[in-house]
């Protein structure tokens, strides 16, 4: 580098010369030694970040909710008959009051530092696949669950624990596939035998700190049993530290509070309210306005309409043992993948673009499903604003009876998605699909307020 002076001297054919270093400039030595000083912080931290991934691995593995590697489906079923048996009966120690931070439990899904991770949960896209997250949040849940059963000790107490409910699965930000992730679970209230969980995902910096703002909130309802009679048992109940799990539990209270008055004023008990007796008489006179003339034909599709009838997908699977959980019962979070991956699929075709997942509305898990069984899904868009390029798609899950011929509903799950691009007004056409259209309304509405209320949860 020269100075200013030198270079007009060269300009002048004049004798230059360099001018001295300055204090302040860094020389070839000092930048190496800074970029191997940085190099080796990052190998630190990779370093690190396994080692999270490594230790939340064996915590989830001792409060675990899926049976460990290896092991054979047979001996489990005989290992639970034995353990049933009077003779071999634990006895439960007594309850013992704990606080909210002695449920905490984390989980690490660090994609950008484990390139065998990121290939198992890479899309075709190159992002994150959402059931593969799903599955990890219900078997979080899980863990915190039993973590808050333990006893003094921190020992298994002998009740198993089922995922009675999901409340909401908030995503408010893309993952990103190279990009190192935290899990985050603890309880947020307890019950005599249930309690709620509360989960955020959230992105980790280089220097290994999460971000403040998660990328995802779930909340799951985890009901207790007992291990040998299958009871409601009691589990140990909530000690609040200070006023702010004070108020995580008042939150919680409201959003139960929510939930049980949209129970009571299902579809199912009671007839739609005079508002959705005018949004059905809105959509009739729409068809009736784009109706023509033809013989025989009685309604027709407004513009940039699709009949709700028509929007069905569906899809059979068969239940193998590696989807199982301890209980020898399906893992509830391997159908809520299968799921969501159908209702991505018929999201794609109804907007003719790729959806983007942006919740999973409040459900129960009305039914265990038995290993072997045969699940059909079906899916169905429900509801959409065109408006907000918004669009709801229900799936149920039915088990096959192959001697009678008959099903049996285990669950409804209902996703809701966007789109980059124009989103179909979907138009029910029978009374039943009108009611299927009302209760879509009715999940887009209710979520809304059970975001609100996880956000607050938050300040």
């Amino acid at each position: 580098m020269f100075s200013v002076v030198s270079d007009r001297r060269a300009r002048a054919g004049l004798k230059t010369t360099a001018a001295p270093p300055k204090s302040n400039e860094v020389t070839s030595e000092e930048t190496e030694a800074h970029l191997e000083q940085h190099q080796q912080k990052l190998e630190e931290e990779h370093k690190r970040m396994l080692e999270r991934y490594a230790e939340s691995q064996r915590l989830l593995d001792k409060y675990s909710v899926m049976p460990g590697k290896g092991a054979d489906y047979m001996a489990l079923l005989q290992r639970i008959t034995d353990e049933n048996s009077a003779d071999t009966r634990r006895s439960r120690q007594p309850l013992v009051l704990k606080k909210i931070s002695d449920s905490l439990t984390e989980a690490y899904l660090p994609f950008n530092d484990d390139l065998e991770l990121r290939e198992q949960y890479i899309n075709v896209y190159g992002g994150i696949r959402l059931g593969k997250v799903l599955e990890d949040l219900d078997r979080l849940a899980g863990a915190v669950a039993y973590k808050h059963a333990s006893d003094a000790n921190g020992d298994l107490a002998p009740v198993v624990f089922v995922t009675a409910a999901v409340d909401r699965i908030d995503l408010r930000s893309r993952l990103q596939s190279k990009c190192n992730y935290r899990l985050k679970g603890m309880v947020t209230f307890v019950g005599f035998s249930s309690m709620e969980i509360r989960i955020q995902m959230q992105a980790m910096s280089k220097a290994g700190r999460a971000e403040a703002e998660p990328n995802l909130v779930a909340r799951f309802t985890m009901v207790a049993r007992d291990k040998y009679t299958g009871k409601s048992a009691q589990i140990n109940p909530l000690l609040l530290a200070d006023e702010t799990e004070r108020r995580l539990v008042k939150l919680s209270e409201q959003i139960k509070e929510n939930k049980k008055a949209s129970a009571e004023s299902t579809l199912q008990k009671h007839p739609p309210n005079a508002e959705e007796r005018r949004v059905i008489h809105s959509l009739w006179l729409d068809t009736k306005q784009a109706q023509n003339n033809a013989y025989g034909q009685h309604a027709s599709l407004p513009p940039d309409s699709v009949w709700l009838h028509d929007t069905t997908m569906s899809s059979t699977t068969v239940c193998f043992p590696e989807s199982r959980n301890v209980h020898q019962k399906v893992f509830g979070g391997f159908l809520m993948r299968l799921a969501h991956e159908l209702s991505f699929a018929n999201g794609s075709v109804f907007t003719k673009s790729r959806p983007y997942y942006e919740a999973l509305h409040d459900f129960s898990f009305a039914k265990p499903v038995n290993i072997g069984s045969i699940l059909k899904f079906t899916s169905q868009v429900v509801y959409s604003e065109p408006e907000h390029r918004t669009f709801q798609i229900a799936v149920t899950t039915d088990v096959i009876d192959i001697p009678t011929d008959s099903t049996e509903r285990t669950n409804t799950f209902y996703f809701n998605f966007s789109s980059p691009d124009t989103v179909p007004r979907v138009v029910p056409r029978s009374y039943e699909d009108m009611m299927k259209y009302l209760e879509g309304r009715r999940r887009a509405q209710s979520g809304k307020l059970i975001s609100k209320l996880q956000s607050a949860m938050q300040k």
